[in-house]
């Protein structure tokens, strides 16, 4: 009951998160470092920020230093959600994610639609995520478009989308398919083939506007006064496509579907691509891992084949050789419950570091900020989160999250 009550009500909020500059020393901690194996009875010290030195036997500042002693305690990078919807209507809910007028919009960037009281200390799904671990999320268009627009890595804290923003555009999204809203209307795309053609005519499109945009610099070179071209802000968005500037996360369930992600990779060379849910990739891991496509496992974490056996998602695509992250797709599993997410692939074998590995360093190489965040190694941000034992444990509690080297949650603060 003590755990539950951790939970469900023991959190504080610091609201003044940005007003200290203490150095901190957490010590005597067991630190799950991701890249650099479990350091025994550790230290972390955070300055300016960000993770200045860990390990053992270190020696501490003498003077303006927070030391906290977490004996029997376990620390961890702050947990990563690669697949969110987070902040998109007044409580977190899914209510702004799909512009559904048009089913290619790649020009719609998710900063415009989330909404401010997530951010609020006191109100909204952002101190809930934050309670629970998650300091950094990517936040989504939704699926019901063909091309749903330009994701944003956020980190959760900041009075405004601006100051969260960690990487934007972080990728362009895109969903296969049917989509049942535009066939209900008689609109292409009623047929998988059609969604297929959206994303081959958008990439077409923007090769055509490359070609014009080209033959006016060459053009301008003998006559100044010649006009550009029309802007597009449609071509301009999967100019960055096409350009290998901007990887590619799509929407993809079975098999089929999956497939046809692949196939449209292969033939405009997408940059980093991912894949969402794939709840039937583990049929196709061969195809995938010599692909280098990395596959967003959730919200379902175990399905089972033809035959009635258990099959663990996450767990068989690792062993088959292919990169996993784990998402919660929030609010479809709200996004507190991240790390018990992983916990689901723990329990039937995954391995708990490929399961942490999962929720850190894995989403944080997606977004190309490993060199940031997602693991604890001097240098890197001070994104922390001390636990009172397993995280994989569900009756373990949060003690404590610190973001860019600051106290953002704390449970003796109430």
């Amino acid at each position: 009951m003590k755990k539950l009550l951790c939970f469900c009500i023991c959190f504080v909020f610091i609201a003044s998160v940005y007003a200290d500059s203490e150095v901190y020393v957490i010590k005597n901690a067991r630190i799950l470092t991701v890249t650099k194996g479990t350091i025994e009875k550790g230290t972390i010290i955070i300055q300016d920020g960000m993770i200045d030195r860990v390990g053992n036997s270190l020696d501490i500042p003498a003077d303006n230093v927070q030391v906290i002693n977490a004996e029997g305690m376990w620390v961890t990078p702050g947990l990563i959600d690669s697949h969110s919807h987070l902040g998109l209507g007044p409580s977190g809910g899914i209510t702004e994610d799909n512009e559904m007028s048009d089913p290619c919009t790649p020009h719609l960037r998710i900063i415009d639609s989330i909404h401010p009281e997530g951010m609020e200390p006191h109100k909204g799904s952002f101190k809930d995520a934050v309670a629970q671990g998650i300091t950094t999320i990517i936040a989504r268009p939704g699926s019901g478009n063909v091309i749903g627009g330009q994701s944003a890595a956020l980190k959760l804290f900041g009075k405004t989308v601006d100051e969260m923003i960690l990487v934007f555009p972080a990728d362009m999204k895109m969903a296969m398919g049917r989509k049942g809203y535009y066939a209900s209307k008689g609109q292409m795309p009623m047929t998988k083939m059609g969604t297929a053609y959206i994303v081959r005519k958008a990439m077409t499109d923007a090769a055509d506007y490359r070609a014009s945009l080209l033959a006016y610099e060459k053009t301008k070179e003998k006559n100044p006064d010649t006009l550009p071209p029309k802007r597009d802000l449609k071509n301009e968005a999967m100019l960055k496509v096409l350009n290998r500037e901007l990887p590619v996360h799509i929407h993809a369930t079975a098999v089929d579907d999956i497939m046809t992600a692949v196939r449209l990779a292969d033939e405009f060379n997408f940059y980093k691509l991912s894949l969402a849910h794939a709840d039937e990739s583990y049929k196709i891991a061969d195809e995938l891992a010599k692909r280098d496509v990395v596959v967003v496992v959730g919200p379902q974490m175990i399905t089972f084949d033809d035959r009635g056996n258990l099959i663990n998602i996450a767990d068989f695509l690792v062993k088959n050789g292919v990169e996993v992250n784990i998402m919660t797709d929030a609010d479809v599993v709200q996004q507190e419950f991240l790390r018990f997410q992983a916990s689901i692939a723990v329990k039937y074998g995954m391995d708990p570091l490929e399961a942490l590995k999962a929720i850190t360093i894995n989403p944080a190489k997606l977004i190309g900020m490993e060199s940031r965040i997602g693991s604890i190694e001097s240098g890197k941000d001070a994104d922390l989160v001390i636990f009172d034992g397993d995280p994989f444990d569900i009756q373990t509690c949060v003690q404590k999250v610190f973001i860019n080297g600051h106290i953002v949650y704390d449970t003796e603060d109430k």
